[in-house]
């Protein structure tokens, strides 16, 4: 039997949607006018914004490290399986915070040696889970004082403000979501039970660093 074209296969249940759609009657090519419209374009233009952010990343990775070709990483096992579980990830969101993050773990899953194939997948997993407040709070979290040092230099070269809490720093800098809405303490519960940080609630926290080793582990695998 004759194999159908590798368009055909891709396409096949988006046109078996559509003509069914157009099948209906009176309502139908409206509607499959907005399937493509609403559904089908979107998605086209996510997965092209997608391959080409990859396309750059193994363009980078081959000029960073010695001898790797595209041909090389297409025969890496560890780097398709997590490019792949990225790019599943990434054709769903549109948040620019989550997006990098997925580029450099794709990045890191070739750069970074001495994290084995199960931590590097569970990262990547935990990505999709996480919004761009999951990521803010986790930074913030993991190195208060750069935050702290930062305000005292808006202060003035010799004042060194007592902030007294480490709620009163993150209200200082974000204004747009204060330190004792309920999200907050949602996120906080959430980076916890990934394991990221030691406290379960923002009050909770200390002026000085609560991110876990595995914290610090996955802050450095989703940075360039």
């Amino acid at each position: 039997m004759e194999e159908l074209p590798q368009k055909d296969i891709k396409d096949y249940g988006y046109n078996s949607i559509k003509v069914g759609l157009n099948a209906v009657p009176l309502v139908g090519g409206a509607i499959a006018t907005v399937f493509e419209t609403v559904f089908s374009s979107p998605i086209d233009a996510r997965k092209e914004a997608w391959l080409c952010d990859l396309a750059k990343t193994v363009d980078d990775l081959c000029n960073k490290v010695e001898n790797l070709t595209p041909e090389k990483l297409s025969k890496n096992d560890e780097f398709i399986s997590a490019y792949l579980l990225a790019s599943n990830i990434a054709i769903r969101s549109h948040q620019k915070e989550k997006l990098a993050a997925l580029r450099a773990a794709v990045k890191n899953t070739v750069l970074i040696t001495d994290y084995d194939d199960s931590k590097k997948m569970i990262f990547i997993r935990v990505i999709d889970e996480m919004t761009p407040l999951h990521f803010r709070l986790l930074t913030f979290l993991s190195s208060p004082e750069i935050f702290i040092n930062k305000l005292n230099e808006k202060e003035g070269p010799n004042s060194r403000t007592n902030w007294g809490s480490l709620g009163n720093v993150w209200d200082e800098t974000y204004k747009d979501i204060r330190a004792d809405n309920s999200l907050i303490d949602i996120v906080i519960s959430d980076l916890h039970r990934f394991g990221f940080i030691h406290v379960d609630q923002f009050h909770k926290a200390s002026m000085n660093s609560v991110s876990t080793s595995i914290g610090k582990q996955f802050i450095g695998f989703i940075n360039e």
